[in-house]
């Protein structure tokens, strides 16, 4: 394997560990920033350099994208409301939800149906 291939498999594994713990806390919407930190043991600056450099996200970025793609593949697959989806992914607020997914995705959860 090339040294390229190493860093690439290496960011890979990252990403996979911190969408993991995501989505381990995803109905809890105070699961935020410190809390993935601490989780992965690293320093704050650390764990944002990294996933900016990887992502190009900050740490919050990340963890909302976990949360929206997790509610879309609910919208999609399961029957039940928006609202409902939105709890189950962390957000405290279905209209912040509606707003997030929209920025996100370029439509709403309700168009999604």
């Amino acid at each position: 394997m090339s040294e390229q291939s190493d860093l690439c498999f290496m960011n890979k594994e990252f990403i996979q560990k911190i969408t993991d713990l995501v989505e381990a806390n995803l109905s809890n919407e105070k699961f935020g920033v410190e809390d993935l930190i601490r989780e992965m043991g690293m320093s704050h600056s650390n764990l944002h350099r990294k996933l900016k450099s990887i992502t190009n996200q900050t740490i919050s970025q990340f963890i909302r994208e976990v949360r929206l793609k997790k509610a879309r593949e609910l919208l999609l697959n399961e029957e039940l409301t928006v609202a409902e989806v939105s709890y189950s992914v962390g957000f405290g607020s279905p209209t912040y939800f509606n707003k997030c997914f929209h920025e996100y995705f370029g439509y709403t959860p309700g168009e999604l149906r």
